[in-house]
C-alpha cells in the first residue's frame, strides 16, 4: 500500500492540472456507472443531485415525474412536506439543471408557465400554491402533467 501511495504521488506530481481534473472525472464516471446504486446518476451530477438523492433514500424526499408532451418525462425531487409553491421551484431547477445537460440556451419565463399551465395529478388540478403536496395525493414515483389552463369566461349580465 506504501508503494502504491508514492506511485501515485510520483504520478500526480507530472500530471498538469487539467491532466489530474481530467483523470479524476473519468474515475468518478467509471465508479458510478459500476455500481448498482449509483449507475441511474448522470456522469456529470452536481452536489445539489447527490444531497438530494440522499434524501430520497432516507426518506425524507420523494421523487415525482413531471410529463412534458413528445419530451422524456422530467425527474424532481421534493421533500415530503412540500408546498406546490415549493414544487414548481423544484421544477423550475431541475429544468435548468436538464437544460444546462443538454447544453439548451433557451431562457424559459416561469412566470409564463405558470400562468399557462397547471399541474395535473390523476385528474386534480394542482392549483393552490400554499397547500401541501400531500394534500392532493401526491405520493412517492407518481407522474404529474402539464395541463393547459381554462379561460374563465365573462358573464355579461
Amino acid at each position: 500500500m506504501v508503494e502504491d501511495a508514492s506511485e501515485v504521488e510520483d504520478v500526480t506530481s507530472t500530471l498538469s492540472h487539467d491532466e489530474l481534473l481530467e483523470v479524476t472525472k473519468s474515475s468518478v464516471c467509471t465508479l458510478i456507472s459500476c455500481d448498482p446504486l449509483l449507475s441511474d446518476l448522470p456522469t456529470d451530477i452536481i452536489l445539489e443531485e447527490v444531497l438530494a438523492q440522499i434524501a430520497v433514500e432516507h426518506g425524507q424526499s420523494i421523487t415525482l415525474y413531471i410529463s412534458r408532451e413528445d419530451e422524456p418525462a422530467l425527474k424532481v425531487i421534493v421533500p415530503q412536506n412540500s408546498s406546490i409553491r415549493d414544487l414548481k421551484k423544484a421544477v423550475a431547477r431541475h429544468f435548468e439543471i436538464y437544460q444546462q445537460r443538454i447544453g439548451s440556451k433557451v431562457k424559459i419565463s416561469w412566470k409564463y408557465i405558470w400562468k399557462t399551465y397547471d399541474l395535473n395529478f390523476d385528474c386534480l388540478i394542482l392549483d393552490d400554491d400554499q397547500s401541501s403536496i400531500a394534500d392532493y395525493g401526491v405520493t412517492n414515483k407518481v407522474t404529474l402533467t402539464f395541463k393547459k389552463k381554462r379561460k374563465k369566461t365573462r358573464k355579461f349580465t
